[in-house]
């Protein structure tokens, strides 16, 4: 149990490492910051608080464990999520654009818009603020030839300022 604790230890440490590494190298390249939804980590973060209870009870190796995978899951927060010259980039991969299908952009909340991005079979969602949505779509004409979005979304668009 002792060289699994060590193995979580080191691994936690590395996802940190990596996270930095991320931090300074890719938040400089995103041109329009967007958002993942807080449902997602909110759960991740749930599973990680029951399978590592934080508790006064355990060895110090233990807890020095559960404090840095708590360390790494927060520490995923700092790296941006957003549009680059390169692709789409969420929390640790960057999908490219050619891989892109199509873009789908729907109100999302009150002052929200949620970009979906069709790529292969998959859908990856991006949130954005409403007084984005010129930049974002400026964005996404370079890159994706199909770009649909909600007739509501058109009295936004008028009333964001130009670029």
């Amino acid at each position: 149990m002792i060289g699994v604790n060590y193995g979580l230890c080191v691994l936690a440490i590395l996802a940190m490492a990596f996270e930095l590494y991320l931090i300074v190298t890719r938040n400089r390249k995103i041109k329009v910051k967007g958002k993942d939804d807080y449902f997602s980590f909110a759960l991740v973060l749930l599973f990680a608080v029951l399978i590592f209870p934080v508790s006064m009870e355990y060895t110090v190796l233990t807890s020095l464990r559960n404090t840095l995978i708590f360390l790494a899951l927060f520490g995923s927060l700092g790296i941006r999520r957003g549009l680059t010259e390169d692709g789409i980039a969420k929390s640790v991969y960057t999908v490219a654009w050619d891989r892109v299908e199509s873009v789908q952009i729907d109100e999302y909340q009150t002052a929200k818009i949620q970009a979906v991005f069709a790529v292969g079979g998959r859908r990856i969602r991006l949130l954005f603020s409403k007084a984005q949505l010129r930049a974002v779509l400026a964005e996404l004409e370079k890159h994706v030839g199909n770009i649909y979005m909600k007739k509501s979304l058109e009295q936004v668009l008028r009333m964001c300022k130009p670029l």
